[in-house]
């Protein structure tokens, strides 16, 4: 009888809280439950919750945020220099191998047990109506514009003025004026259906992204302690760690299938403006000193900043062949 009934709660699923801080219309977070839920046989199951509150972020197992803001992880950060990156696809492999190959990586997110590691899709500049497109330096200057910590230097040399805004009043301050641009990513100004008068103009700096988010599914040391080693090494082989993992492969490959989707939705709705490779270039000269600026804040935090960079900007070179 007793061993029947330890029997039955060995068997018993382990429930996890999966919590969703932002919605950007992607299914990695589907997919990823899908994916433990299938090669640990069903042992594993998900209980999902989403928003913003502190509260169901703080109960969750697991978490999938953009750890993009402030100074929390240096090296992270410097995946969003701007001008680096072509896709998700090739972004995600990216700092997945660097995760595997820098050990100073791994120790800054090792606050809590990273079990996929990724990019999102590009980013880009939208403009509002009454602003309108952006196509050069000239255009831009000047525009009270949406922006994030570590780009706000960049946004200053190419002439506008960077602004930090809550994710939620974006649209209705370029709508009433109290914005001119957002630098923001294709998936959110889809959702936020931003080209369908907010921000109809879309600049994106040709092949590369504006900047980028580094995207994260974590789970807390805690939960991580309490599984099953068997489970754990499941978890592990999915990801964050090697280019071609299963996480860095399917979510580069999820964000960039759904940012077609987006870019289709402007294209129809607001205008889709690329700037041209000589202008870009204009942008990216002016910008140098800055780039160079953050890569030796690094350094000078103790971390290898330049070889972390130099490295990065290879693998977006090999991995774009």
């Amino acid at each position: 009888m007793n061993s029947n009934a330890n029997k039955k709660t060995q068997e018993k699923p382990i429930e996890l809280v999966f919590h969703n801080i932002h919605d950007h219309g992607v299914e990695i977070m589907d997919m990823w439950m899908n994916e433990v839920e299938t090669r640990t046989g069903g042992r594993v199951h998900f209980r999902k919750t989403t928003g913003e509150d502190r509260g169901p972020i703080q109960a969750a197992d697991l978490v999938r945020d953009v750890p993009a803001m402030g100074d929390r992880y240096p090296l992270l950060n410097l995946v969003q220099i701007p001008f680096i990156f072509p896709s998700s696809t090739v972004g995600s492999k990216v700092i997945a191998q660097l995760y595997t190959e820098f050990s100073e990586l791994r120790g800054e997110l090792s606050d809590v047990k990273v079990v996929g590691l990724g990019l999102g899709a590009l980013l880009a500049i939208f403009s509002s109506k009454a602003w309108g497109p952006i196509r050069t330096m000239e255009d831009f200057k000047g525009a009270r514009t949406r922006s994030l910590p570590l780009i706000d230097n960049v946004i200053e040399a190419l002439g506008a003025k960077p602004q930090h805004v809550g994710w939620f009043e974006m649209s209705r301050l370029l709508e009433t004026g109290g914005l001119d641009a957002v630098v923001l990513g294709v998936l959110p100004a889809h959702m936020f259906k931003l080209a369908d008068g907010a921000a109809p103009y879309c600049t994106l700096a040709g092949d590369l992204s504006i900047t980028m988010h580094p995207m994260r599914i974590y789970m807390k040391w805690d939960t991580w302690n309490s599984l099953p080693p068997d489970i754990r090494k499941i978890i592990d082989e999915i990801g964050p760690a090697g280019s071609d993992c299963w996480f860095a492969v399917q979510s580069g490959r999820d964000a960039d299938n759904h940012l077609r989707e987006a870019l289709d939705y402007i294209k129809q709705n607001g205008k889709l403006i690329k700037i041209t490779s000589k202008e870009l270039k204009r942008w990216r000269q002016l910008i140098q000193p800055h780039r160079d600026s953050v890569v030796n804040s690094v350094e000078a935090g103790g971390l290898p900043g330049r070889k972390f960079f130099n490295r990065m900007n290879e693998l977006t070179e090999e991995y774009s062949r």
